[in-house]
């Protein structure tokens, strides 16, 4: 569900770069500055005149353009602060009262109106799911059904640093915005948009994909640890599916 993305436009060396884009246009701009300038700083004294005064030339000259120096510098240097701004790394999540989440998920076996499917009924729903394809090792799966009769509504993916050093590592490099930029783009996903995560801070998005029947809804939270997917299967409206998965998510998150 993690795939490498090689350039990160929310990440803190994307920022870095773009800190550095400012500033060494500066860094060449005052040193052309000072070599273009040379010769007017370095003005001989005339002859008959006052040593003394050409020295306090010479003196200005060069404050002169040391102060145009500091002055390109300092613009430079507000520019780059103001854009300066990147995205917390995904291991730095935090809930929505400002400690750290860590939470480890348990898929509940009842949420709201959904009961997870077990047995033959599970079996059923992965083959259809599927349909002879494996998943990676690392991802864990659980098909939730709503209406009783047996098959699956919702099919969740789990990927999560608890058994994964994977998803460990993209965890400390990469933002929660690239991971929902790689999930949604793998899946072909459209229409995405983010919505509330609640209580538990990170991310919560969603986007249309298309499913054997017409449009379905692809969901993901991530945090801290996690990065889980929820493909509803009979469910087109974004918001409404964004409700459930956070229902889901605050039911298993421990």
């Amino acid at each position: 569900m993690i795939v490498a993305s090689s350039l990160d436009p929310t990440s803190q060396a994307w920022a870095f770069g773009e800190v550095v884009g400012y500033m060494l246009p500066a860094v060449i701009g005052i040193g052309v500055l000072w070599w273009l300038t040379r010769a007017w700083r370095a003005q001989s004294t005339p002859p008959g005149s006052d040593p003394a005064q050409g020295a306090r030339g010479k003196r200005k000259r060069t404050w002169f353009i040391a102060g145009v120096s500091v002055f390109i510098a300092a613009v430079a240097s507000v520019k780059a602060l103001a854009e300066y701004d990147p995205e917390p790394r995904a291991i730095e999540t935090v809930a929505a009262d400002g400690t750290e989440e860590y939470p480890v998920i348990v898929l509940p076996e009842l949420f709201d109106r959904f009961r997870l499917l077990k047995g033959e009924d599970a079996t059923r729903a992965e083959d259809e799911v599927l349909a002879g394809r494996k998943l990676p090792h690392s991802i864990r799966t659980g098909y939730y059904d709503q209406d009783a009769d047996g098959s699956y509504d919702l099919f969740v993916m789990v990927n999560s640093a608890d058994w994964d050093p994977k998803v460990a590592e993209s965890k400390a490099t990469k933002s929660i915005s690239t991971e929902f930029r790689n999930l949604f783009a793998g899946a072909k996903a459209r229409d995405v948009a983010r919505f509330d995560p609640g209580r538990h801070g990170g991310g919560l998005a969603c986007g249309h994909v298309t499913g054997p029947d017409g449009d379905q809804t692809l969901c993901a939270w991530s945090d801290a640890a996690n990065l889980v997917g929820v493909r509803h299967a009979r469910e087109s409206d974004l918001a409404a599916a964004a409700r459930t998965t956070l229902a889901l998510r605050d039911a298993a998150s421990s």
